[in-house]
């Protein structure tokens, strides 16, 4: 019985460390539509531009969220259990054609200090 709790202990106190080194440290589409462009130096631009670029195509980044919890129950006795659950994160507030809108903007604000953004292709 020790040992087992020992193990939902160790295993419990890992969760973190495995939620965190999961998560992306790419922006959400909200933090992206956010962000003001016109005030940003030529590199911040360029890396801006490339952001919403991979944003379009990847059209589940910075979207819905998915989590998973652990729950652990000791009773009374030898008895215990332990309890997995995952969960999908709200819908995404802004479309991909709020991406594609903005990157047209920043675009033409490229064009305008006479930058030509990088082709990833």
């Amino acid at each position: 019985m020790k040992r087992t709790i020992a193990h939902l202990m160790i295993l419990l106190l890992s969760m973190p460390l495995i939620t965190v080194g999961c998560q992306s440290t790419r922006p959400t589409t909200k933090q992206l539509l956010q962000e003001d462009y016109v005030q940003m130096t030529d590199a911040e631009l360029l890396d801006y531009y490339q952001q919403l670029v991979e944003g379009i195509e990847e059209p589940n980044s910075g979207g819905s969220g998915f989590g998973f919890g652990l729950g652990v129950g000791i009773g009374v006795g030898s008895s215990s259990s332990v309890g997995l659950g995952a969960s999908k994160g709200p819908e995404r507030e802004y479309s991909t054609e709020a991406l594609q809108q903005r990157r047209n903007q920043v675009r033409l604000e490229l064009a305008r200090r006479g930058l030509e953004p990088v082709s990833t292709q």
